[in-house]
């Protein structure tokens, strides 16, 4: 475009420059011709030769228009200046007018009819030939397209210059973008690389040409190393924020302002995976729901009045306590994070205290009543003879007894559980033992009406255990088990070997247990059933502290039993070396 309009001025300009220059000519030559008189003819070949030499040819016209014998250039191109100069134009020149105009037309070279597409520029000028005030004809001045070479060479210069300028233009264009883009996408495909995650990416910066670019390089580097710490710093953070969850034994849930699920650890995870086993929910869609319903419950609460809540949920058999806390963004609840703690252990033994505290109340004030009442009828002189005072002093000693009894198996009962059992292993024949316990309880068992055996396997092992303790294991299964037996019924006490240990059943066909009471008959105080105990009743410490001695000698003891139809403990114990027995030796000694 810049060429085209160059030539487009170019060409204005020249041709101006010509229409200007044939002007003057023509004028001159009108004005010479106007004072010459009768030299006019020798003037008149004179100048058409002179014009001839600069390009230019002149035709003189008549006064009818026509072109004078001697007013033609001798070499004038075969021009038809007809076709340019009409007779309208000739009149308007003989009428006194400057006539000047630019037009293309055909010109022969030789003979033939030229080519119809071939015509050539004509510049021609036409101006009046005057003598005073009469016009005589006409000069006609005019140069063809050859005589305008300069002004097409003009134009083909600027044509070509324009040509080399576009390639010179378009190479260093092309090596400016190079140098310009190849940066640019070299960020470009860092930036791509950055967005995937490689913050460790990096663009070449040509420190000695340090421009726009460059600068931009260098910028970028230090966005992307800045990012790059940034985003360790968060990984790290992340990670650390994940090993605390996962190490903590507490339950933490996550959510958002919706009651979606964002982040648990695996003890919140077990604990949903109970809940929804237990309540035999179906996964739903809506991860809210998938909630356990007390959660949910908890959830909307804290949402709505945007405080800490507190409380217990129970699942598979276990207690959860929950802390529920809101999760603030802006002054707004953008979520809530709950801490779940599994408490039922906690629970358990608050329970076991406070029911310890009423069961040893409660052993404890019958015994007092008693004394204090038989006390006060033997002061106040109630008895009448001396076997009503007798009476009543048994009564007191059998109370006293029974409190003894009591306050020593507690005392016992604590060291076991603070795990203060001195076992003092030594050589026995579990044959002995048996016959002992039998013999211990024959008249008992013959004052209640029960029936009492025992049955020891042949060649049973000597063994090493604490004598006394294992009698008191004993006592205590063989006691309940008689008191337990309704009369007519059989109690039997059994000893045989089985896989390397030995197994003492002791089995009745007393009351039963019920199934429900099965798991905690070896807690402290519990009684399964008070209405079937015969006779007097126990402290409800014995088998917690058959647990605790048969435990401590690496033994189990199970118990089974069917209500109506009798009940089995089962002790199994290992049989033990004379190394055990001497290292426990060793270990009271020291």
């Amino acid at each position: 475009m810049l060429s085209a309009f160059l030539s487009d001025q170019v060409e204005k300009t020249h041709q101006h420059s010509q229409q200007e220059s044939l002007l003057a000519l023509a004028h001159k030559i009108q004005h010479d011709l106007e004072k010459k008189g009768a030299k006019r003819g020798t003037y008149l070949s004179d100048m058409l030769r002179i014009s001839e030499l600069f390009d230019t040819y002149m035709i003189v016209l008549g006064p009818d228009g026509a072109a004078e014998p001697i007013g033609v250039s001798p070499t004038i191109a075969n021009v038809p200046w007809q076709q340019l100069l009409e007779k309208t134009d000739i009149d308007r020149v003989l009428r006194g007018e400057t006539v000047v105009m630019k037009d293309r037309v055909f010109v022969e070279e030789g003979e033939g009819m030229p080519f119809p597409l071939f015509k050539e520029d004509i510049l021609m000028v036409a101006v009046p030939l005057k003598k005073g005030s009469r016009i005589e004809g006409a000069v006609v001045l005019y140069r063809t397209q050859n005589q305008l070479q300069s002004e097409t060479d003009i134009k083909r210069w600027i044509y070509y210059s324009a040509i080399v300028g576009f390639f010179l233009t378009t190479i260093f264009a092309f090596f400016l973008s190079t140098r310009i883009t190849q940066p640019l996408k070299q960020m470009k495909k860092a930036a791509e690389r950055m967005a995937e995650g490689e913050f460790n990416i990096r663009v070449p910066v040509r420190q000695h040409e340090r421009d726009e670019i460059g600068d931009l390089a260098a910028t970028f580097n230090r966005m992307a190393e800045q990012l790059e710490e940034l985003v360790r710093a968060l990984s790290h953070e992340k990670e650390q924020l994940a090993s605390i969850l996962r190490s903590m034994a507490d339950g933490v849930i996550t959510l958002d302002a919706n009651g979606r699920i964002v982040l648990t650890n695996p003890p919140a995870e077990q604990f949903l995976s109970a809940w929804a086993d237990e309540m035999e929910e179906t996964v739903s869609d809506d991860p809210k729901e998938r909630l356990p319903l007390p959660l949910r419950e908890i959830f909307e609460t804290v949402v709505e009045d945007e405080l800490e809540q507190f409380g217990d949920i129970e699942a598979h058999g276990r207690t959860w306590a929950v802390v529920m806390a809101p999760l603030y963004a802006n002054e707004q609840v953008r979520g809530v994070v709950a801490v779940l703690r599994d408490v039922t252990d906690e629970r358990r033994l608050d329970k076991l205290r406070k029911d310890f505290v009423a069961n040893v109340s409660h052993e404890l004030r019958t015994p007092l009543a008693m004394l204090q009442g038989y006390s006060e009828a033997l002061l106040d002189d109630i008895a009448q003879s001396p076997e009503e005072r007798r009476e009543l002093v048994q009564v007191i000693h059998d109370e006293s007894l029974r409190m003894g009894r009591l306050v020593r198996e507690l005392l016992d009962l604590a060291r076991m559980e603070a795990g203060h059992v001195e076992i003092v292993r030594s050589r026995l024949r579990v044959s002995e033992l048996v016959e002992r316990l039998l013999r211990k309880f024959h008249t008992i068992a013959r004052e209640q009406g029960v029936q009492l055996t025992g049955e020891v396997e042949p060649d049973l092992p000597t063994v090493y255990w604490d004598e006394d303790k294992m009698e008191q294991v004993l006592t205590n299964l063989v006691d309940n088990a008689i008191r337990h037996t309704s009369r007519g019924g059989k109690v039997s006490l059994q000893a045989m070997r089985t896989n390397g240990s030995v197994r003492l059943i002791v089995q009745d066909t007393g009351s039963g247990i019920p199934e429900e009471d099965l798991p905690f008959i070896f807690e402290r105080f519990y009684k399964a059933d008070k209405a079937r105990t015969r006779g007097q009743a126990g402290t409800g410490l014995g088998l917690a502290i058959v647990k605790h001695i048969v435990n401590a000698h690496g033994g189990n003891v199970t118990v089974n039993s069917k209500v109506g139809e009798g009940t089995t403990f089962a002790v199994q114990l290992p049989i033990g070396t004379p190394t055990d027995a001497a290292g426990e030796s060793e270990k009271g000694r020291g």
